[in-house]
């Protein structure tokens, strides 16, 4: 699975700023895959580079939602602290509040 989220990473990448339907397309894809399994997601998501999380921070909420999960929150948290130059902090808070911590 870490293969497909960076294959959709990559993608992602690679589309135009202003490619709205593009965009919409990966991060659904990013949603779809990463909300299937909460361990493997957490994994997944400790494996990539800081690049890699900014661009899947896009969907932290929405996989957030669908997991409902503590040690997601956790793993995002961790993530905060190892690239903290990233912008991701009200992304974090609001998972919180999905997932009821």
């Amino acid at each position: 699975m870490l293969k497909t989220v960076k294959k959709i990473i990559n993608k992602r990448v690679e589309l135009y700023q202003e490619d709205d339907y593009g965009i919409e397309i990966c991060r659904n894809e990013l949603i779809e895959v990463l909300s299937k399994d909460e361990l493997l997601t957490i994994d997944i998501l400790n494996r990539l580079n800081d690049e890699e999380i900014l661009y899947t921070s896009e969907v932290f909420e929405e996989i957030a939602y669908n997991l409902q999960s503590e040690n997601y929150i956790h793993c995002l948290e961790k993530i905060y602290r190892k690239y903290p130059h990233l912008n991701i902090k009200d992304a974090i808070e609001v998972a919180k509040k999905f997932s009821d911590m």
